[in-house]
């Protein structure tokens, strides 16, 4: 059923049928329940810690110094994250804490061609965002200032992250 149908279908609603539909889904589903409980008292802070922890522990499954993170898993997580509509700030962050721990993880254990091509199209997928609400540059800093950390992340690793930054700007700029 698309947005336009359920509209129409609900318009026909009386108040108090449409507060029973929205109750019973709160009592049915448990993200709907998340939703609500977030929409209501908006704690963008804990919610980001949340899902933050949630991306960490992914992206630190392991088996024989092979990682088994999932990229699919971490861009579910952010999607979700996202459709709380958090402070733009936190939404920031959480691609900084992602990143922050790919890195460290990969530093430390094996990771396949198709994680380190889905962690660079997280990258880029950031950048658009922060490009679309004016602070790409603030974006650029901030993954410049991870990527020079000498603790974690391989140079190889580093490089590609950089890459892929260089072709964002050289993407948009032209």
């Amino acid at each position: 059923m698309s947005k336009t149908a359920l509209k129409k279908e609900l318009a026909g609603y009386t108040k108090e049928q449409l507060i029973e539909v929205v109750l019973d889904l709160y009592a049915s589903r448990t993200e709907v329940k998340e939703y609500f409980k977030f929409f209501l008292n908006p704690d963008s802070k804990a919610l980001f810690e949340k899902f933050h922890k949630a991306a960490a522990k992914e992206l630190s499954r392991v088996r024989r110094r092979t990682s088994k993170a999932r990229i699919s898993v971490v861009k579910k997580l952010v999607k979700e994250f996202r459709s709380f509509q958090p402070a733009m700030e936190y939404t920031y962050k959480l691609y900084d804490a992602i990143l922050i721990s790919a890195l460290y993880n990969e530093y430390y254990y094996y990771f396949t061609e198709t994680l380190f091509k889905g962690i660079c199209t997280m990258v880029d997928d950031y950048l658009e965002l922060a490009d679309s609400n004016n602070e790409l540059d603030t974006a650029l800093d901030a993954i410049h200032r991870i990527i020079k950390t000498d603790s974690i992340g391989s140079r190889h690793f580093k490089q590609r992250i950089a890459d892929v930054c260089q072709a964002y700007v050289n993407r948009k700029r032209i």
